[in-house]
């Protein structure tokens, strides 16, 4: 009888030391998530949030550019995120790796704070211009707001670590940055070496049709598509035209034929570029042009969305456009397989699914 309690009592501490550090690890997890992580967003506010984010929604206008943040994160994969609209005109991304956004929809662009708090999200996402319409109305209430501005190549790395600490994930913005700049050193270490008579010159509009007429914009000089083209090696014709400093702003046919570039580029972002090219192609006045007459005018990349503009996919915008300015610079460059390694290295994906469509519409975007 005694050596049978004493194998039993045996047996309890043998669990008792076997359980210990799973129930200190269980502690230890518990106070973890509870813990408050604070971050400072895109407008220098401070943002906390505790706990497990189980509900994520982004909401306001240009909701695609934090979306694409978020989704950079494996936790995005657990998490409902409730999405305001994203697609610009050319398809739909989340659609793509969601397909349950086809049934469940979208929030409107334009929503109130009644139906963003009736969403009892965890945390609200949204960009730095939907200030007064999201971020103002919120905060009275509490909800955590974490504003994103992400203009910038810089913009998307510094944010994303910022966004890091609300989920609390600090390896994927390394990474993540990790991967923007082995791509940037690609480019920049042989455009180093060009002299400015090797830069050639280029102009790069976006093109956007409206009522049956089609007209022609450039950007500031601070915005991202020319500071792509100066970094990919062109010579962007418009930089000291001392133009609108914080818009689009159209230009005549006969600003144009005052550059006369050596390269035209169409930006289209809401539909494809062809219509606007057969246009040109069809008018006597384009075709004095000397990009027309060496055939040196054509449209920009794009896949569900244009590269060139402040998203993720502006370093695809950055890659292609420095081989297409300097071909015999790059001369393994192959824009399909930046675009699969792109998807893969930084948003998981590895699905012909997803990719083959993805590459199929940057095919047909590309019009020279």
């Amino acid at each position: 009888m005694k050596l049978k309690l004493s194998r039993i009592l045996l047996t309890l501490v043998c669990v008792f030391l076997v359980s210990l550090p799973l129930v200190a690890q269980g502690v230890a997890e518990s106070s973890k998530s509870s813990e408050v992580r604070t971050a400072i967003d895109a407008l220098g506010r401070e943002v906390s949030v505790s706990g497990d984010l189980e509900r994520i929604l982004v909401v306001g206008r240009a909701a695609v550019m934090p979306a694409d943040a978020l989704f950079l994160f494996p936790a995005a994969k657990d998490m409902k995120i409730v999405l305001a609209k994203t697609d610009q005109g050319l398809g739909d991304y989340f659609d793509l790796i969601r397909p349950e956004y086809r049934i469940t929809g979208r929030l409107g662009q334009q929503v109130g704070a009644e139906e963003i708090i009736a969403q009892e999200p965890d945390l609200v996402l949204t960009k730095s211009s939907n200030y007064d319409s999201v971020v103002a109305l919120l905060e009275p209430f509490g909800i955590p707001v974490f504003v994103m501005d992400l203009e910038t190549p810089q913009a998307w790395k510094s944010e994303i670590v910022e966004l890091g600490r609300l989920l609390d994930d600090a390896e994927t913005p390394r990474r993540i940055i990790e991967a923007f700049e082995i791509r940037e050193q690609a480019v920049d270490t042989v455009i180093a070496s060009l002299d400015e008579s090797q830069r050639p010159g280029v102009l790069m509009m976006q093109a956007a049709a409206s009522d049956g007429v089609t007209a022609f914009s450039v950007s500031p000089k601070d915005w991202i598509q020319t500071s792509i083209t100066l970094r990919a090696g062109g010579n962007p014709e418009w930089m000291d035209a001392n133009l609108a400093a914080n818009s689009w702003r159209k230009v005549s046919f006969e600003q144009i034929a005052a550059w006369n570039p050596a390269n035209i580029f169409l930006i289209s972002y809401k539909s494809p570029a062809s219509a606007f090219l057969q246009a040109i192609d069809a008018s006597p006045q384009w075709q004095q042009l000397a990009a027309t007459r060496t055939g040196s005018i054509g449209s920009t990349p794009a896949d569900v969305m244009n590269y060139f503009q402040s998203d993720s996919r502006w370093i695809l915008a950055l890659q292609w456009l420095a081989a297409e300015l300097h071909p015999t610079l790059f001369p393994d460059f192959d824009m399909e397989v930046e675009i699969r390694s792109f998807y893969t290295d930084f948003y998981g994906i590895q699905s012909e699914e997803i990719l083959g469509p993805l590459v199929d519409a940057y095919r047909s975007s590309v019009i020279r």
